[in-house]
């Protein structure tokens, strides 16, 4: 029985060893913001685009994302942590598998990994609630993009569009060489996903053995409708050290006013 609720998956269970020994006891997506952890960021993200409910997806033997998770629900907010269930191998996808039986019986859901940010946006949740608004029955999956700089696109998934229909994705190519691509989308951890996508996840030689989501919305964009959203925000991740940093940066120069101009007094 297919039911309407749109739920909101959120990743929170990677195991982040470009932060260790820091990430061994705190969850990179507990780095804040401000005052506010990249994670909570997320959720209000989700159900600002109209999320029926948030799951964070956690690691085994996380206790930090909960406590903070329980701590939100109490003020309201429709959030609940799961721990990731290893059994169906290691990847960015494995929230889903472990989802799977929820997921299996709604018409779409939407997918945000918690260490990514887009900030900036007007109204908050924009991006999400714009693809929603863009599924069509026919659409499989709706993946957002923006342009990076073309000298960057070996550390990125990159999308792939038809020339002729702009929105349509052909393919996402993991990493590739900067002199094969035309246009350097590469992609933003935001999807609409309907649940024929759970038959695609399984660990490839491609993801070194992992279960990795991109590679999978590829596979379904060569066989059914998968289109893409160029999304209008800041996009920062707090996922290594170098890039939160310049989430910091970000952060900081759109929410410090400029100091007030003064004129010389004589």
């Amino acid at each position: 029985m297919t039911t309407t609720a749109f739920p909101a998956i959120v990743t929170a269970a990677g195991a982040a060893t470009r932060f260790q020994p820091f990430s061994s006891t705190v969850p990179k997506e507990m780095l804040p913001l401000g005052h506010i952890p990249a994670v909570e960021y997320v959720i209000v993200e989700c159900l600002a685009a109209g999320a029926s409910e948030v799951i964070v997806v956690t690691r085994p033997g996380d206790r930090i994302i909960p406590a903070h998770v329980r701590g939100l629900r109490a003020d309201g907010l429709p959030v609940d942590t799961v721990e990731e269930d290893l059994s169906h191998g290691y990847g960015n996808a494995t929230p889903l598998l472990t989802l799977r039986d929820r997921l299996a019986t709604c018409e779409a859901f939407a997918v945000a990994f918690g260490d990514d940010i887009l900030l900036g946006e007007q109204p908050r949740g924009g991006n999400l609630a714009a693809m929603r608004e863009q599924m069509r029955p026919e659409t499989e999956a709706i993946v957002a993009a923006q342009r990076i700089d073309p000298n960057d696109t070996r550390s990125f998934g990159i999308i792939d569009t038809d020339p002729e229909q702009g929105q349509r994705v052909t393919a996402i190519r993991q990493r590739p060489d900067p002199e094969t691509v035309d246009e350097p989308l590469g992609v933003v951890s935001r999807l609409i996903l309907r649940p024929s996508i759970l038959d695609l996840l399984r660990p490839t030689e491609l993801a070194r053995g992992e279960v990795d989501l991109g590679i999978a919305v590829g596979q379904l964009a060569a066989e059914a409708r998968v289109a893409v959203h160029r999304i209008a925000a800041h996009w920062v991740t707090v996922g290594d050290p170098r890039r939160y940093l310049d989430a910091l940066h970000a952060y900081w120069n759109l929410n410090t006013p400029e100091p007030a101009a003064t004129g010389d007094l004589h």
